[in-house]
């Protein structure tokens, strides 16, 4: 087997053991009183609509990703300056110990309470050589809003990707 299917093989790895492993938080309130299953949905197969799950997935062999990630149910005049201010900045239960740094090859889950006005993204996220913190580089800013894309209920997946001194900022909407 060669380098680079060995180190594809790793990432795979890497990338299940994680999913297995991450924490995921059941609204036990809601479970008994009928509003919502195990699964976070309400009967019948919906999903809550109250919430949006947002995943971090870091998916670079070397690199820490600092997500950047914002949110706010304010009204914002200017998108996307009055998202990406420090009010705005969410790091509690995101990556290491509520640093918002989600380490090379793992992945992270939050919920965001959503309404008409929610507004989520990505400054684009710190690249950062996973040793020694070294800024190695930044993927580009992306960023959602609940009126037009109906994010309530739906999982939001903000992916980084890279390696050495290119990297990107993928953002995909599962409904």
């Amino acid at each position: 087997m060669n380098d680079a299917r060995r180190r594809l093989w790793v990432i795979i790895l890497f990338v299940s053991a994680s999913l297995m492993t991450t924490g995921c938080s059941v609204d036990f309130a809601g479970i008994l009183a009928g509003e919502v299953d195990s699964q976070g949905e309400q009967p019948g197969g919906r999903p809550r609509s109250d919430v949006i799950t947002i995943r971090f997935r870091n998916l670079t062999a070397r690199e820490a990703v600092n997500v950047e990630f914002h949110a706010t149910n304010s009204e914002l005049a200017v998108v996307p300056d009055d998202l990406f201010t420090p009010a705005n900045l969410i790091n509690a239960s995101v990556g290491v110990a509520g640093t918002g740094i989600v380490q090379p090859v793992n992945v992270d889950i939050i919920e965001y309470r959503c309404t008409d006005t929610l507004t989520i993204g990505t400054a684009g996220g710190e690249f950062l050589d996973n040793e020694s913190g070294e800024f190695r580089g930044r993927g580009a800013p992306r960023w959602l809003q609940e009126g037009p894309l109906a994010l309530c209920g739906s999982v939001v997946t903000f992916e980084f990707l890279g390696d050495g001194g290119s990297f990107m900022t993928v953002v995909s909407v599962q409904h």
